[in-house]
C-alpha cells in the first residue's frame, strides 16, 4: 500500500515539475532568467542557503550556455536544460511534497495548472474541419499546420 502512495506522489511531482520546467526553460531562452532567479531561490529555500546557492549557480551556468549557444544548437540546449529542471524540481518535490502548490505558482498565469480557469472546447456539427486545442503555444516548428489547403510556400 505504501508503494502505491509513493508512486502517486512521484507522478504528482512530475505533473507539476514538467510544465514549470518547460516555462522556466522558455523564459530563460527569452532572457527572463534574472526575474525568475529570485522566485526560484525562494521556492528552493528549504534546502538551506548553501545548497540553494549551488543550485542557482548551476542554473546560472546553464542559462549562460543557452544564451551563448549557436542558433542551430539552441533547441537542443534548451531541451537539455528543461530535462535538468524537471529532474531537479521533481527531486525537490519528492523531498518536500507540500511544496507542489508553491511550485505551480511559479507558472505564469497563462500557463497555470488549474483546469478550473481553462477554457472549455465544445465543437458541434463540424464536418470537414479540424479542431486543435492546446493549453499553451502551438508551434509547428519550421514546417506548418495545413488542413485541406496547399502547404504554404516558404519562399513567398
Amino acid at each position: 500500500m505504501n508503494e502505491g502512495k509513493s508512486m502517486t506522489a512521484e507522478l504528482d511531482a512530475m505533473a507539476v515539475a514538467v510544465p514549470v520546467a518547460s516555462a522556466l526553460a522558455a523564459d530563460m531562452a527569452r532572457g527572463g532568467w534574472a526575474s525568475l532567479r529570485g522566485a526560484l531561490a525562494r521556492f528552493l529555500r528549504r534546502d538551506g542557503e548553501p545548497t540553494v546557492e549551488r543550485q542557482l549557480e548551476l542554473l546560472d551556468t546553464a542559462e549562460r550556455t543557452l544564451a551563448d549557444a549557436a542558433e542551430e544548437d539552441r533547441d537542443e540546449v534548451r531541451r537539455q536544460l528543461e530535462q535538468r529542471l524537471v529532474l531537479q524540481l521533481a527531486a525537490y518535490l519528492d523531498r518536500y511534497p507540500d511544496m507542489n502548490g508553491e511550485l505551480a505558482a511559479l507558472l505564469p498565469p497563462s500557463r497555470a495548472l488549474s483546469s478550473a480557469n481553462s477554457p472549455a472546447l465544445n465543437a458541434q456539427n463540424n464536418r470537414n474541419s479540424q479542431i486543435v486545442q492546446a493549453s499553451g503555444n502551438l508551434d509547428a516548428g519550421s514546417g506548418g499546420i495545413n488542413y485541406g489547403v496547399a502547404p504554404r510556400n516558404p519562399r513567398a
